[in-house]
């Protein structure tokens, strides 16, 4: 998956203090990966990274700790492709994704529609928190060998 220009982050163990987790070597080494740049991964791809140092922890595992630094607002999530994104670019932005390759980027600034579209009828009672896009096609390189 493809991952955007890194920006520092704090160290991942003061992270996880400050958003009230103890700090396990599974959890801050799923962290150290995690945050160490901005990225796009599924839970599969996070216990493949970390398998080698920790040969017993269990995907299970794995999602029940993305699932905590969710709630915490460490991280985003969002469906593709029947797959769960967990995205460390907790700023609001949209994201395209491409069906073949599966590279996944960043959309901010400009790619925002210039007039926020009008939400559905049967929300009108709702107080919307967050919205989220994701344009499905081709990217570039896939679209010159298509």
């Amino acid at each position: 998956m493809n991952e955007p220009t890194p920006t520092p982050r704090t160290d991942p163990a003061s992270l996880l203090r400050q958003h009230g987790l103890r700090v396990t070597p599974q959890r801050l080494a799923i962290a150290t990966f995690i945050f160490s740049k901005p990225m796009h991964v599924t839970a599969r791809h996070v216990h493949e990274h970390i398998q080698d140092a920790f040969p017993s922890i269990s995907l299970n595992t794995i999602y029940l700790t993305l699932g905590q630094f969710e709630a915490c607002g460490l991280l985003n999530s969002f469906e593709v492709h029947g797959n769960t994104i967990f995205d460390s670019n907790t700023t609001p932005h949209n994201h395209a994704c491409c069906n073949q390759c599966d590279t996944i980027i960043d959309l901010t600034g400009d790619a925002q529609p210039a007039e926020q579209p009008q939400s559905p009828p049967q929300l009108a009672q709702w107080q919307i928190q967050a919205e989220q896009h994701i344009w499905l096609g081709l990217c570039p390189a896939c679209s010159h060998t298509a």
